[in-house]
């Protein structure tokens, strides 16, 4: 299993949308339906706040008429200030099907050794 990382400005996913709702909706509400947001769509975020990424392997469902074979990959990043790893259902178009699971940690090293152990 291979770790890719992702570079870019993944630990800023949070407070672009909290600034994207202030435009909309003003400062009061913005972050509490930013939480609304991600609780709702939280696999989403995760997969757009990833560091790095880890294919675990197929996910191929129990549903006997389900015809693709989805990934499940472990992501790994900061999100509102806070270390995660998740574990994501991903379609062949990079589109989160699923949240199967996110933890969250106060320092670095203990994501780094839960997103090593994913499986």
């Amino acid at each position: 299993m291979v770790d890719v990382a992702i570079s870019g400005a993944a630990d800023r996913v949070f407070e672009r949308l909290v600034s994207g709702l202030e435009t909309e909706f003003g400062s009061a509400a913005a972050e509490g339906l930013a939480r609304v947001f991600v609780e709702a769509e939280g696999g989403d975020f995760y997969w757009e706040a990833r560091e790095k990424m880890r294919w675990l392997g197929l996910w191929e469902g129990l549903d006997e008429e389900q015809v693709d074979a989805l990934d499940r990959v472990a992501v790994a990043g900061v999100f509102d200030g806070r270390c995660y790893v998740a574990v994501l259902l991903m379609d062949g178009w990079d589109a989160v099907q699923a949240l199967l699971g996110v933890r969250h940690f106060e320092e670095r090293a203990a994501a780094d050794d839960a997103f090593a152990k994913a499986h």
